[in-house]
């Protein structure tokens, strides 16, 4: 009777350890996060905000999107795995952090000077002419590159329960605001946008108040402070590859929808069910969030201390959670793909289930390419990570041209494009981390310390 009792009390603790722990909340925030766009547009679509003003709110929407991710995103990776190597190296973290957003500053103001440049075709194609949204998408950018530096801190010392926090801030400071403008009728096209751009600026502010836990980690071996610490230039440049990457992959993400609005644009029934088929199909990738977050210090740490059977042992459970969990979207998608598209998601004229198929195939790969990613960064293999993604968007583009119609073209182009890039990654982590030692750390000769960077 008194284990039985008991019983039911240890279950209750381990569950309530597991949702008061990082990974749960990391879960939240990455719901919110992603709730926070779609839930815009929904806020905006409900206000008494006059349909021509509703449009340049889109504008803003999509560019902090594609902007933001495509530029900034390689800021947090790069601060994580610095932060983390240096603890792990037990040298300053401070140093590798002004590194880091110094580069980092070059990015941003470089970006916002071309987007200033380009302003007189901007505001009118995107915004309509509203030049305070256009402002309101640099404050974005602003918070933007904040965030990510920020939230790379966080993850580069594995303070992942402060990281996820800053998720859910951000969610909530775009939601609620958004919110209460609609239930108070403030019909206003800059207040909404200024609540959007806020959202950012709010996380990072929030990562840098909220309590964080001590800094987790062993004290570091007494070989590994023969290693040199990283330079500024280094960083410099391994930041620069890392962003031409992510751009790159941002192309190879949103090539195939891109072909398919432009091919039928005039069947917009067909056009909405295929953006919806997309959206459907990628969110698959959400999973990849709560795994990158603690994976990318994890290999940081190992690779810094040579220790290239945990990568390899890592990465490959990863991305046999990634195939399985591709392979489950690829069933649900077949099973129930059609009926989510046209009834879940509003679309009257579903494409095809074959298709459908397709595109879950093709988020399959990029599944697996993003945690190879995550790898070869830990690696500082940057340069792989580019010429990756590169070699994805070299292989898509052909497939555009192959005869047949535009939805069996665009699924060969969804299949190959990703398939190449993952292929390209997964052998030259193999590579490298077959060619490095899998004893305990020994110490480094200068041609190994080179090879590291």
């Amino acid at each position: 009777m008194t284990t039985a009792a008991k019983a039911p009390s240890g279950l209750a603790r381990r569950l309530v350890a597991i949702l008061n722990g990082p990974t749960a909340l990391l879960v939240v925030g990455l719901g919110l996060s992603a709730a926070a766009g779609s839930g815009f547009i929904a806020t905006v679509n409900y206000s008494d905000i006059p349909s021509q003003d509703k449009a340049p709110l889109s504008g803003l929407y999509l560019l902090l999107s594609l902007v933001g991710t495509g530029m900034f995103a390689g800021f947090e990776q790069e601060m994580t795995r610095a932060v983390s190597r240096a603890l792990a190296l037990g040298q300053p973290e401070g140093v590798v952090i002004r590194h880091q957003v110094r580069n980092a500053a070059f990015v941003a103001v470089g970006t916002a000077l071309v987007l200033c440049a380009a302003s007189p075709f901007v505001v009118p194609k995107w915004m309509d002419g509203h030049w305070f949204v256009f402002a309101e998408l640099l404050l974005g950018l602003v918070g933007t590159w904040a965030a990510f530096l920020v939230r790379g801190v966080l993850s580069g010392r594995r303070q992942f329960r402060s990281y996820a926090i800053t998720m859910v801030v951000e969610g909530l400071a775009r939601l609620l605001p958004a919110i209460l403008l609609v239930l108070v009728g403030f019909a206003s096209t800059w207040a909404f946008g200024l609540v959007y751009a806020l959202g950012f600026i709010v996380a990072a502010l929030s990562g840098l108040l909220v309590a964080r836990a001590p800094i987790p980690g062993d004290a570091p071996p007494e070989e590994a402070h023969e290693q040199e610490m990283e330079t500024a230039n280094q960083a410099a440049v391994r930041l620069a590859r890392l962003t031409g990457g992510i751009m790159a992959g941002q192309l190879l993400m949103y090539a195939v929808p891109l072909y398919i609005n432009a091919k039928l644009a005039g069947d917009s029934r067909l056009v909405i069910g295929v953006t919806a088929a997309v959206g459907l199909t990628r969110l698959a990738l959400l999973i990849l969030f709560p795994l990158q977050a603690p994976l990318l210090p994890k290999l940081t740490a190992a690779a810094a201390l040579r220790e290239m059977h945990k990568v390899r042992r890592t990465t490959a459970a990863l991305v046999a959670v990634c195939v399985g969990a591709g392979l489950f979207g690829v069933l649900v998608t077949g099973t129930l793909g059609p009926w989510i598209v046209r009834v879940v998601m509003g679309a009257t004229q579903p494409p095809p289930r074959s298709f459908l198929i397709e595109l879950a195939v093709g988020t399959l790969f990029l599944l697996v390419a993003n945690v190879l990613q995550s790898a070869l960064i830990a690696l500082n293999r940057q340069q792989t990570v580019l010429v990756a993604w590169v070699l994805g968007v070299v292989v898509m583009a052909p497939m555009f041209l192959l005869p047949g119609s535009v939805l069996s073209v665009a699924a060969i182009a969804a299949i190959v494009g990703p398939l190449a890039t993952a292929l390209l990654m997964g052998w030259d982590v193999l590579r490298v981390t077959r060619s490095r030692p899998n004893d305990p750390p020994v110490p480094a000769t200068p041609t190994e310390v080179t090879a590291l960077r």
